[in-house]
């Protein structure tokens, strides 16, 4: 974007450029033209060569043309009076004819002033342009103009000039275009650069806060230390088995380590109870999905692993909690973390039950596949435990 903005901005100032350039050449051109014939005819003809009928002085007009054709770039010129007829003309059968006045001789008599304008290549000089300017005669006696000069003069020097100009204007704007991208480029690299290294930063400080926060909670609970951190390694790798993007392995790792945020508000007792749970116990304690979910809900993260976090015990057949979600309802992060934080509670052990053998907890994460979680997602699960060897080993007990 950066660079057709450039070149866009360069090729409109550049195209304004030449034909300023060139505006103003054409004008100077038919000025110095009017200015020098008018100045070469003056002292050679007198107000009665121009208000007598013509042809009566074609002999003088004739004579004071001699030595302006074929100087200055004039190839031809012709006279015109107030009635259109012509005063004067190379072609002798023109002189004394009347004809309709083109408008910008018709502008010279009524206003006094210059005009011009470009003739095609072939009608007047077939190796190159010309341009016809249309010259006032004012005499002494009045302000009124009696006759214009119909003046062709030749453009191929002009032309050549104004070429040259144009090749210079478009080679200046090509540089420009290259220096003023390698300068964005540049100084937009740097701050890419800049940006990213402080989002990494970022990125770290905010995963490091969260490592934190999931240590915190499970340090309540002996028995699950370091649980989030092996839930999020695992979860990391099944995401990528599975094919997720980038930006939801990235959202499935940070919800994997909040996923059980929720047990801070869960009693001690509870936590820490050694025999199975009674109802009422077991009511509070998944009343943690959607404790998690309230407290991450001010927090300034993806709304995706908020409701990682509070659907992670959702069943695929909809009989988890808290909302008995099923099937493709419950968001793909959450299922890849039911399956991860599964196969880590089986394998670590817990007050009321030992530790299982990995490959056992493996198979009965395989069972449950298209009842309690998404058949998918346990194929990758296979996928990961099979290829990766730090899976098939119990995890580390704390002491």
């Amino acid at each position: 974007m950066s660079l057709l903005t450039t070149v866009a901005v360069s090729v409109l100032f550049g195209a304004i450029a030449v034909h300023l350039v060139e505006d103003y050449a054409l004008t100077q051109h038919a000025d110095s033209a009017a200015v020098y014939v008018s100045e070469f005819l003056a002292p050679r003809l007198v107000a009665k060569d121009f208000l007598a009928r013509p042809p009566l002085r074609r002999i003088e007009f004739e004579f004071a043309m001699r030595g302006l054709i074929g100087n200055a770039g004039i190839l031809r010129i012709s006279v015109w009076n107030r009635r259109g007829q012509i005063l004067y003309s190379d072609d002798r059968a023109l002189i004394g004819r009347l004809f309709p006045m083109p408008p910008q001789v018709r502008a010279a008599l009524a206003h006094g002033q210059t005009g011009s304008r470009i003739l095609p290549r072939a009608e007047e000089n077939e190796a190159g342009r010309a341009m016809e300017v249309f010259v006032p005669v004012v005499l002494p006696a009045g302000p009124t103009p009696v006759a214009v000069y119909d003046i062709v003069s030749d453009l191929r020097e002009l032309d050549a000039t104004l070429n040259n100009l144009r090749r210079w204007v478009w080679g200046s704007v090509a540089a420009g275009i290259v220096i003023l991208y390698v300068a964005l480029f540049t100084i937009v690299s740097r701050a890419s650069r800049d940006l990213r290294e402080q989002q990494l930063l970022l990125r770290r400080a905010f995963e490091g806060a969260v490592q934190s926060l999931a240590r915190a909670v499970n340090a309540r609970d002996a028995a699950t230390a370091n649980h989030s951190d092996r839930v999020a390694d695992l979860a990391v790798e099944i995401a990528r088995a599975a094919g997720l993007s980038a930006k939801d392995v990235r959202d499935v790792r940070i919800a994997a380590f909040l996923h059980d945020v929720g047990k801070i508000g869960i009693q001690d007792d509870i936590l820490d109870k050694r025999g199975p749970l009674t109802m009422r116990e077991r009511a509070a304690m998944q009343r943690h999905a959607v404790m998690g979910y309230t407290i991450l809900l001010p927090v300034a993260i993806p709304h995706a692993i908020k409701l990682a976090v509070r659907h992670h015990h959702e069943r695929w057949d909809g009989g988890g909690y808290p909302d008995g979600l099923s099937g493709q309802t419950i968001p793909i992060a959450a299922r890849v973390i039911a399956v991860a934080d599964s196969y880590g509670a089986l394998t670590s052990q817990r007050p009321y039950r030992p530790a299982q053998d990995p490959k056992d907890a493996m198979a009965e994460i395989v069972r449950c596949s298209g009842t309690q979680f998404d058949p998918m997602i346990v194929r990758a699960f296979e996928q990961v435990w099979r290829t990766l060897d730090k899976w098939t080993v119990l995890p580390p007990r704390s002491a």
